[in-house]
């Protein structure tokens, strides 16, 4: 909906471990020059004398040259990853490789310069307080960065940059070729990596960033991820369960610290839950060629949820969200609803079935943010469903959200909605056409919008 608080890790693809069962043959010729057979995987982690420092990369940190036997084994990678996807590399990929430790440094590091970048002064605290208001959580902006920062060094087993269009993995130092989990999880970034040569990610990324409208992000994301997912799942079925066995064993241990709060993994549960399941069907109508057309035809996130919508070519209406006058509030940002966004709210508090039921039900919607003097928010949101019955689902939604939640202290009729009060005060009305809502932290803000709360 707004600038969320995952919004700075939006620009890297993440490599995760598939378990999918592909149950396409490998051609040999493609097998062969990837997989590594029960003889040769001891070779591949024998270790060498200790070596001078290869190069560092912007900030200091060592990276790892690729030997000659690995170069052997990207190249294979690369070609693997071609062959799959029916696409070409544009121009040879680029890496950096780094050790376990080094690579937490590095995503430590590039994700505090992000976020210098990506929010200006008083944003990041707007954000946290956003995410307050609406009950997801109850921390400081410092204490959220700090936890955030601390996620980031584990939050992945390798990545892709949009930005600089590099792919970085973590592999152990002094060994003269890749392990299985090492070409695993390349395999799988080399697939993000030829993504975004074809579809010029980077400058789809900046243009977001200069509209601050994210809204095409889920979708393209989903896609993405499913594609790797499946590409990388076809790698794997080409290993033999003696080596299987053996690359899950060579997993890095990388511990996290901290957990962060639930809610921050629901946008992941689209990613790599709902959506690999649009492309599975996607796949089986038109193989591969018609997952690579959708890379451009970008789904929804309520197509991901119900991929019967996708092919039957629903998309969001457009709804208009008038501004409030109210004395001292000027409007900061404003952007449209999506169907992420039902979830992203209201599951930890009515469950997934519930919201991503409303979620799929979704016609549209808008919002609108502002602030006055003081920092205090005000938001409004105006939503419209598929169908009177979906309506009448997202309101249900949001009421259930509203009276499950004991940092209410009451609730009243007003303006033919319910005013639930509290530090945030929430008014929630649906007069059959959209559903309204009302978010502020100053109860006195509702004598002066009485007459404007059902117009907006």
């Amino acid at each position: 909906m707004r600038k969320k608080l995952i919004s700075l890790m939006i620009f890297t693809l993440f490599a995760t471990c598939t378990s999918e069962e592909v149950t396409e043959t490998i051609p040999p010729e493609v097998q062969e020059p990837t997989s590594t057979s029960s003889s040769s995987t001891t070779s591949s982690t024998t270790t060498l004398p200790e070596e001078t420092v290869f190069a560092t990369d912007e900030y200091g940190i060592e990276l790892i040259e690729m030997k000659p036997k690995m170069k052997e084994q990207f190249d294979a990678l690369i070609a693997f990853v071609e062959k799959r996807t029916g696409l070409t590399y544009t121009e040879y990929p680029k890496y950096e490789l780094y050790t376990s430790n080094g690579y937490q440094e590095y995503n430590e590091l590039s994700y505090l310069d992000n976020f210098e970048e990506d929010y200006e002064e008083g944003e990041w605290e707007r954000a946290v307080l956003s995410e307050n208001m609406w009950g997801l959580s109850t921390a400081s902006p410092d204490a959220m960065k700090n936890l955030l920062v601390e996620y980031q060094r584990c939050a992945s087993s390798g990545s892709y940059n949009l930005v600089d269009k590099v792919l970085r993995v973590p592999v152990k130092k002094n060994q003269q070729k890749f392990n299985l989990w090492e070409q695993s999880v390349l395999v799988h970034e080399l697939t993000h990596t030829l993504q975004g040569q074809v579809i010029d990610l980077a400058g789809w990324y900046e243009e977001m960033k200069e509209k601050d409208d994210f809204s095409d992000y889920a979708g393209r994301r989903s896609i993405m991820e499913a594609q790797a997912d499946l590409v990388q799942a076809r790698w794997e079925s080409g290993l033999d369960q003696y080596d299987r066995t053996e690359m899950n064993s060579q997993q890095p241990n990388f511990t996290c610290r901290v957990q962060l709060p639930t809610y921050f993994y629901i946008p992941n549960e689209l990613y790599y839950s709902f959506g690999p399941q649009l492309v599975k069907q996607i796949n089986s109508e038109g193989g591969m060629e018609a997952i690579n057309e959708a890379l451009y035809q970008l789904p929804t996130a309520e197509q991901i949820y119900a991929p019967e919508k996708y092919f039957s070519g629903e998309q969001y209406e457009d709804v208009s969200i008038k501004d409030l006058e109210v004395t001292d509030y000027n409007l900061i940002k404003e952007g449209t609803i999506g169907a992420l966004d039902i979830p992203y709210i209201l599951q930890d508090t009515i469950g997934r079935v519930a919201s991503v039921k409303a979620a799929i039900g979704l016609g549209g919607g808008a919002w609108k943010d502002y602030v006055n003097s003081s920092d205090q928010l005000m938001m409004s949101l105006k939503m419209t469903g598929d169908t009177q019955t979906d309506l009448d689902e997202i309101y249900n939604a949001y009421m259930a959200w509203a009276n499950a939640q004991n940092r209410f202290t009451g609730s009243q009729s007003f303006e033919g909605g319910i005013l639930f009060t509290g530090e945030t005060n929430v008014w929630i009305s649906s007069d059959g056409t959209y559903v309204r809502m009302l978010l502020t932290q100053d109860i006195e803000i509702f004598n002066q919008i009485s007459t404007q709360i059902n117009n907006f």
